[in-house]
């Protein structure tokens, strides 16, 4: 029993110091209510463990001086790695969030992968943990891919390629890479990832009821209730793209559903549409400047919006406009204060986001409308730094000390004035 209220002490003050560093030991005697001696105990076992360290001094009153102590940022950190379609991208972020490292190399499809090709993703994870060995690795974090309508095909009933790249990521890659690194292997579930990276690094840090909402391939969103991320009964919540806008839409959604949001307003939907109007005889300046033997591109699309071109406007206003819709609807029912984009269609520029936002804001209730919108700060980083998001939490066991992160309090060591 006094093994566990040590440990529950210790953590007590690992998450105070997260929260509130640089603190000063008092500070954090009058937070726990804890002796002296105590504290100075615990820090000092924190301190050699190398998880925390003294910072600096703060000096109050007449010349009264306090060391204070901070999370070890530059020495606790993590590994994650994220599957996209055709690429891999490794990160290795701290405690804060900062990205260390990241890099992102090319990979075949994920249902092409094999045995044999998880021996690359191997020895690259190998090689970031010795590049790190100078610092505490506290696991190694794997996305399970998001579904990528561009590139997987149905088969049957089921994602078999999918089903099958996630039996190989668990069952093979997993394993593997714990025997060769000694490094614990957490794998997580997309659905929550944008929300937990955005809560725990980027733009959310302050807000307890947000929606991401990825535009790229697909149409997805993931979304935080009352501080809570959410990922429903059967983990696929936030599947915004499949959410019906016009059930009288003739086209036909891969899931086999008329009217999906995603059917006609994700980037393959948008280029579809594009190249249709060029094949029956539309004119663009898209045809100018672009071999249209190639892919079209994000790149192409916002010149040709830009110059002013009647066809490629229509076609990204009315995307804006649907994806919009959806969006309003979600921020209505969730009443968010703050939406979140990001994806590659953020590159269309600022013609397609502002009538994305127009969108949003005319039809979503008018006693809902105290939100803002906002840009994510990382696209390509989103899923691995979340993964780091949930790593980080686990160390911490922050789910136990949730009241810390989510109660108001004014810091000890600043006379009344709120930290953070």
């Amino acid at each position: 029993m006094a093994n566990a209220y040590s440990n529950y002490k210790k953590y007590l003050v690992l998450n105070m110091i997260n929260r509130f560093g640089p603190i000063s030991r008092t500070g954090l005697i009058e937070l726990t209510d804890s002796r002296p001696a105590s504290i100075g105990d615990l820090t000092k076992e924190l301190i050699d463990q190398k998880l925390i360290l003294e910072t600096g001094q703060l000096t109050k009153g007449q010349g009264r001086r306090r060391l204070l102590l901070d999370i070890n940022r530059s020495y606790i950190c993590a590994v994650s790695i994220a599957f996209a379609s055709s690429t891999v991208t490794y990160v290795v972020s701290q405690i804060d969030g900062t990205v260390l490292k990241q890099e992102t190399l090319s990979s075949p499809s994920v249902i092409e992968l094999e045995e044999h090709n998880w021996k690359a993703v191997l020895d690259h994870t190998v090689s970031l943990c010795r590049e790190f060995a100078d610092r505490f690795i506290i696991g190694i974090g794997i996305c399970d891919p998001p579904y990528d309508p561009a590139r997987y095909k149905m088969s049957g009933t089921v994602l078999s390629g999918y089903s099958h790249f996630n039996d190989w990521l668990h069952e093979e890659l997993k394993p593997a890479i714990e025997k060769e690194t000694g490094i614990p292997v957490s794998t997580f579930s997309p659905v929550t990832l944008p929300a937990l990276a955005e809560k725990r690094f980027g733009r959310a840090k302050d807000s307890q009821n947000f929606i991401c909402v990825e535009l790229s391939n697909g149409v997805g969103s993931s979304f935080c209730c009352n501080g809570q991320v959410v990922s429903g009964a059967d983990g696929v919540a936030g599947e915004l793209g499949h959410t019906v806008i016009n059930s009288q839409d003739p086209t036909i959604c891969y899931c086999g559903k008329p009217g999906c949001v995603e059917a006609n307003t994700a980037f393959p939907a948008l280029v579809r549409q594009i190249r249709k109007s060029i094949d029956d005889g539309v004119f663009t300046s898209i045809s100018t400047y672009h071999d249209l033997s190639e892919p079209i591109t994000t790149a192409d699309i916002r010149r040709a919006v830009e110059e002013g071109d009647p066809m490629c406007r229509h076609f990204v206003r009315t995307a804006a406009r649907d994806i919009g819709l959806a969006v309003a609807n979600t921020v209505t029912l969730l009443n968010s204060d703050l939406v979140i984009i990001y994806g590659f269609m953020t590159d269309l520029g600022d013609f397609f986001l502002n009538r994305l936002e127009e969108a949003v804001r005319e039809n979503v209730l008018v006693l809902a409308r105290n939100f803002r919108i906002e840009i994510a700060k990382e696209h390509e980083s989103i899923y691995p730094l979340g993964a780091a998001a949930e790593l980080f939490s686990d160390f911490l066991k922050m789910d136990e000390y949730s009241w810390i992160y989510n109660n108001t309090m004014l810091h000890p060591d600043m006379d009344g004035e709120s930290l953070r």
